[in-house]
């Protein structure tokens, strides 16, 4: 029991978004590590035993942050300390905003910092009783002043230890629960926070107190945990393949912790799930499996920065996780999702070949929501030990320009139709796909820039590594390929149907392939990197961090577009060469030569891609 505060802090670096905050802080305090704080050896028996109990371990802090909160400073990671209490009385302004930044906001609301103070005073010393006072002086305004919905619970109920039997802050328990229970946020991650919220205190505390409301609460939490499993305007939280809703796989990771949490809190209250939420509980290890690089990291796709992802031993999550140095393999080298993702690789290795795997994932399937991005058709791509193309990542949920870069098409490597409206509720369909042991092809399909079709075919080789990509769309009068690429490489050559960047032992060539008849423009091929106006050519990795990146556009205009592009990882100083011919049957016969190696495809007008 107790759980979910630690599930929370684990996440670590990935946290909710303001639009969907329901006040908890997601380990984005720097000074918060979430260790048991030492008690007296007789708290089980106190007056306050049962918040001790309700509570689980206080958050551990550094030594000195309880000073500094005396001192009226507090600080926020990543953003920079910050005055929040000049008169150093413990009487705040609950709504300022120093930063302009939704995600303090929530954070310095939720106030789980207060903890600093309590754990001060229960350690004793000279100054236990200031600290107390302090705590109580900050409680009585976030009581007053802060709305209920970024009320933390836990706040409250930790905090309590500090105050044994003082109704001014045991009878306010309830109300904060009660307004939990009675305002619940849906099905994805705030509604199943407060689900544990309301789990943990139900279980916790006496049956009897408060009326009964325990009982009431767990009875709650655990019917809304099961309500969202049923259709509902995100769709089910968890689908039968174990994906989430939130289009995220940080939130995918994020979640299962939290999942986790549930069965095991459950457990200790006696209580279960039906055998069908477990199940698809237990397929989450495999999603994130498959959507872990061969460096470790997750993909980035939707808000999501790069994380590692859990470990849970006895799934192949932990082979994924310790790089293939403990766990079981996975079985599938390639996973389509229903959800709208796509991960393959070359393969799993072992502990020494692990990260010399290539991979690469795909998006489709239902509109943006919750944490997702405008990202369908994109690409990413790893391979030479590297990443290569890259989605632009996740910033924080600041409302700014750059917010709105990243959560649109063209921050992925994608066809954009400049000038033409984008709708992001629009959905992508994978109207094609045959997976075979060396090569897999995908077709897609939307009609998302104001109605226009949109078809990307994707075909990729891991004998050699290479992708092909083959884009048509109609009713614009401009059609533009980007490609984002990973901050590590430099792109040196750019002609007007290729560009070619380096790393450190590694090559990757983007080239555009006429097709009979075509003939692509000077100019075509472009390089942008670091621009602000409008946002292009920056990758996100973490929380308020941005780094210029090159991304190679190729552009055409007309009536129509179809471009033809060929991706492929080399050592450096390999050279490529392609022809391409017109067959009578009117399907095209491209053939490759990668350092002296001849490859052959067949592609049809129509999109179909195959080795021939």
């Amino acid at each position: 029991m107790h759980t979910v505060r630690r599930a929370m802090a684990a996440v670590g670096i990935q946290g909710p978004g303001p639009r969907w905050m329901s006040g908890w802080l997601v380990g984005v305090l720097v000074l918060a590590s979430l260790a048991a704080t030492a008690r007296p050896a007789d708290a089980a028996s106190a007056p306050w035993g049962p918040d001790v109990k309700a509570c689980g371990p206080l958050a551990s802090f550094p030594s000195g942050t309880a000073n500094e909160l005396m001192a009226g400073k507090l600080k926020i990671s990543p953003f920079p300390a910050v005055t929040i209490d000049p008169n150093r009385d413990g009487n705040i302004n609950w709504s300022q905003d120093p930063f302009n930044d939704p995600t303090w906001v929530v954070d310095f609301q939720d106030g789980q910092w207060i903890e600093a103070l309590v754990e001060a005073y229960l350690a004793g010393g000279p100054n236990a009783d200031a600290y107390r006072a302090r705590a109580k002086a900050l409680l009585t305004g976030w009581l007053s002043q802060v709305p209920p919905v970024n009320q933390q619970p836990y706040t409250l109920i930790c905090s309590a230890e500090a105050f044994p039997g003082q109704s001014w802050i045991h009878d306010k328990i309830p109300d904060v629960l009660n307004y939990q229970a009675s305002h619940w946020q849906g099905a994805y991650n705030h509604g199943l926070k407060q689900d544990l919220q309301l789990l943990e205190a139900g279980c916790a505390y006496p049956a009897g107190e408060w009326g009964g409301a325990p009982v009431r609460w767990r009875d709650t939490a655990r019917q809304q945990m099961i309500d969202s499993f049923q259709p509902n305007q995100y769709g089910p939280v968890l689908d039968s393949q174990g994906v989430t809703n939130e289009q995220s796989t940080g939130y995918d990771n994020f979640n299962m912790g939290l999942w986790d949490t549930a069965e095991s809190d459950l457990a200790a209250c006696h209580l279960s799930f039906p055998s069908s939420m477990s199940s698809r509980i237990a397929l989450m290890p495999n999603f994130l499996a498959m959507a872990t690089q061969p460096n470790g990291d997750l993909v980035q796709i939707g808000d999501t920065y790069v994380i590692r992802p859990r470990n849970r031993p006895g799934t192949p999550l932990q082979y994924a996780y310790t790089m293939g140095k403990a766990g079981k393999m996975p079985t599938q080298r390639v996973a389509v999702y229903q959800a709208g993702y796509v991960f393959g690789r070359s393969g799993w290795g072992t502990a020494q070949t692990f990260g010399d795997q290539s991979f690469y994932s795909l998006r489709f399937g239902p509109g943006t929501q919750i944490h997702g991005h405008a990202d369908h058709m994109g690409l990413t791509y790893y391979a030479n030990g590297r990443n290569l193309i890259v989605d632009a990542g996740h910033y924080g949920y600041a409302d700014t320009p750059y917010r709105a870069y990243l959560l649109s098409p063209e921050a992925a490597s994608d066809l954009v139709m400049p000038g033409v409206s984008f709708n992001s509720h629009a959905s992508t369909s994978l109207i094609h796909q045959s997976i075979g042991a060396d090569g897999q092809f995908y077709e897609f399909y939307d009609t998302a820039f104001a109605g226009l079709p949109r078809y990307r075919s994707v075909y990729v080789d891991q004998n050699p590594n290479l992708v092909l990509v083959f884009d048509r769309a109609s009713g614009a009068s401009r059609y533009q390929q980007l490609w984002h690429l990973d901050p590590g490489l430099r792109v040196t050559k750019v002609g007007r149907s290729y560009a070619i960047a380096d790393a450190p032992g590694t090559q990757l060539e983007l080239l555009q392939i006429a097709l009979p008849g075509q003939q692509i423009p000077a100019g075509s091929t472009q390089v942008v990197r670091g621009q602000t106006n409008p946002y292009q050519g920056w990758v996100s990795h973490a929380q308020r961090q941005m780094t210029p990146a090159p991304v190679v556009s190729m552009t055409r205009t007309g009536s129509s577009a179809a471009i033809l592009t060929l991706i492929v990882p080399t050592a450096p100083g390999t050279s490529i060469g392609t022809s391409i011919s017109r067959h009578s049957s009117g399907v095209y016969q491209l053939r490759v030569d990668i350092g002296g190696r001849q490859l052959s495809f067949l592609v049809s007008a129509g999109g179909d891609i195959q080795a021939g």
